[in-house]
């Protein structure tokens, strides 16, 4: 076969193709990749230059590494360097740069074959549109890290320095901002002392822009520092980006604390003469951009600092500590609600004397913010405050936050009482001394919001596990678990069915059978219900059935015994004769489901016969079709 054939069945014709080149059908199938590619890029129609330059990454394996580097980078060279860049359409030259980051390592994968990319990503880099230089960026460091994978890179070193050079010199300060996001990469793999200074040289800029730029990515190129160069070049650079007159360039520089820390952990009294500073003038910073920008990266920031080693630790401390309390105690909501998550790493870093010293106090008031999305935050913050990760004594939990919690079970946004529900597991081990928790949730049983009902559902296993058998069958069996059971939203219903599982490992499977089984077979044979009730309880059923049961095991549950296995297929048995057609179905997958758990007792023996008798006078199709898998699962 000839190679052009080959290759036009790797490039298959698009409709845009198709509109863009006037040539016959014979004509446009005698055409190289090279020719169409130049043919569609030509054409006038901004379709057909987008559709071909999609088509870049295609053309380039079906020319060859070696035709490529002699052809087609050349000729893209040629066409970004002979328009007029404004001809140019940013989404192309988007889509240029993202086209040449997928011929590395596909096709181009040695230093030599991806050394002659960068002149093009150099120049997509100094263009005007900011998300053409985000995109040379990115395919930028892609290469970079590439070879910097492979191990051989020796040869690029002074080409990438070069390039850094001609960016971070340009006029315009479109190349010095795409400079700021490659140099952090090029130094990783250089480690050059030029490229430090070029980077010094950016964060000096006169251009608010370039400056912008440099404190964004400072703590990437930081990261790969020593401590002495920490302190001799890069802590002079970031405390004067963090005192910018911009406030744009403030609240990026001040983020970048966290990588300080990481450099200077084994050095606990420079991070408390260096770091600590920066943070407290974050967090007093007039502008509230500023405050919210390090709100947000406040765990990120405190999580590696280190003091303790310091003679000064616990003051060092404390002042850290007072600064995140000011962040709690912002005028604006959005400082709050961005600082309130960090609540957790907070009392992890600090312990629980900075706890109750700096943030206990606090929570009260924050428990009762206007704002909703303060309380929200808080709420989820709080649940996880109640992690063993978090050093926190459960009486601290119980007289503390408990309380807090209790509120915003009664909050008006269901947003706020979800973040506790969704977590109450977190605190099984206190339900039993929470009786106002336990209050509200059975009050909740009969919530507006079903998502809320859900959440309730959830969490009754853990009231059960808690409180005992006998709270449950008095407190919460008909006053919340079958009411959420027979509910009209299906997810409410389900959560019950998943429920069962937990049931029968905290309480057992005689349980089970003795005192909730009973109910859900009576609210079968109720006259009343409704088919979707009907599956609700088959389903419950085989979730009984497989409670304990690891994925992929064969072999039985071992919290099942024989009597309720034949309890439960007789139940399972029953819906087999259901005059609606999806509870018949139900029936016979629980009844699949049951055969491959390889059960050893008469219930195994009477699967198939049931099922086989219900085959004989099923008429609807798909029950046939759902018996049928229940039979080959028997063997």
């Amino acid at each position: 076969m000839p190679e052009n054939c080959k290759t036009s069945n790797i490039i298959s014709p698009s409709l845009a193709m198709a509109r863009s080149l006037v040539v016959s059908p014979d004509a446009l199938q005698a055409m190289s990749p090279m020719e169409l590619f130049q043919s569609q890029l030509s054409s006038d129609a901004t379709e057909a230059k987008v559709d071909a330059m999609k088509r870049l990454h295609l053309v380039g394996h079906a020319m060859g590494a070696e035709a490529v580097l002699g052809e087609l980078l050349p000729f893209l060279q040629e066409w970004l360097t002979l328009e007029p860049q404004h001809e140019h359409e940013d989404e192309i030259l988007l889509i240029l740069s993202q086209q040449l980051q997928r011929l590395v390592p596909s096709l181009l994968t040695r230093e030599d074959q991806v050394m002659p990319l960068w002149p093009l990503l150099e120049r997509l880099a100094a263009v005007e549109e900011t998300v053409v230089r985000e995109g040379a960026v990115i395919s930028m460091n892609h290469m970079v890290s590439h070879l910097m994978d492979s191990g051989h890179y020796g040869n690029t070193t002074s080409t990438l320095v070069a390039m850094a050079t001609r960016l971070v010199g340009a006029d315009w300060f479109t190349a010095k901002v795409s400079a700021c996001g490659m140099l952090p990469m090029m130094y990783k793999a250089t480690k050059r002392s030029e490229v430090r200074q070029l980077y010094r040289e950016l964060c000096a800029d006169e251009t608010p822009m370039v400056r912008r730029a440099a404190a964004k990515h400072l703590g990437e190129i930081m990261e790969y520092a020593s401590e002495e160069e920490m302190l001799a070049e890069w802590m002079p650079v970031f405390v004067s980006l963090s005192k910018d007159e911009q406030d744009s360039v403030r609240l990026l520089a001040v983020s970048n604390a966290a990588s300080v820390a990481k450099v200077l952990q084994k050095n606990p009294m420079k991070s408390a003469e260096l770091v600590v500073p920066v943070i407290k003038s974050g967090c007093t910073d007039l502008s509230w951009r500023v405050r919210h920008n390090l709100a947000k990266e406040f765990g990120k920031v405190v999580t590696p600092l280190i003091l303790d080693g310091n003679s000064d630790g616990n003051a060092s401390k404390n002042i850290v500590a007072a600064c995140y309390a000011s962040l709690l105690q912002d005028m604006e909501a959005e400082v709050r609600a961005a600082a309130v998550p960090h609540l957790a790493p907070m009392t992890t870093w600090g312990g629980p004397q900075i706890y109750q010293l700096h943030l206990a106090t606090l929570l009260p008031s924050l428990a009762d913010d206007m704002v909703m999305e303060v309380r929200s935050k808080l709420a989820l913050s709080l649940m996880e405050c109640c992690e063993p990760s978090v050093p926190l004594e459960d009486t601290v939990v119980l007289n503390n936050i408990v309380p807090l919690l209790e509120g915003f079970l009664h909050d008006e946004f269901p947003e706020v009482q979800l973040h506790v529900l969704s977590n109450i597991y977190k605190l099984s081990h206190l339900l039993s001394e929470m009786n106002g928790v336990v209050t509200i949730l059975l009050q909740m049983v009969k919530a507006g919001n079903w998502r809320v009902r859900e959440a309730v559902g959830q969490a009754l296993p853990h009231l059960l596990q808690a409180k005992g058998v006998e709270f449950f069958e008095q407190v919460l069996l008909e006053a919340a678990w079958l009411p959420l059971l027979l509910d009209p939203v299906s997810e409410v219903r389900a959560a019950c069915v998943d429920g069962m599982s937990m049931l029968v490992t905290v309480a057992g499977a005689h349980w089970v059978q003795t005192e909730v089984l009973p109910h859900h077979a009576r609210i079968y044979d109720s006259a009343n219900n409704s088919y979707l009730t009907r599956i609700t309880i088959l389903q419950s059923y085989f979730a009984t059935l497989s409670s304990g049961k690891k994925a992929e095991s064969t072999t039985p549950p071992p919290n099942i015994d024989g009597l309720l296995q034949e309890v439960l297929f007789f139940l399972l048995h029953k819906g087999l004769k259901d005059k609606v057609a999806n509870v018949r179905m139900v029936s016979a997958r629980g009844l699949a489901n049951m055969a491959a758990l390889s059960l050893e007792n008469g219930a195994m023996s009477q699967i198939r016969p049931a099922v086989e008798e219900a085959l004989r006078t099923e008429e609807d199709d798909d029950c046939q079709y759902t018996y049928q898998l229940a039979l080959d699962a028997c063997g």
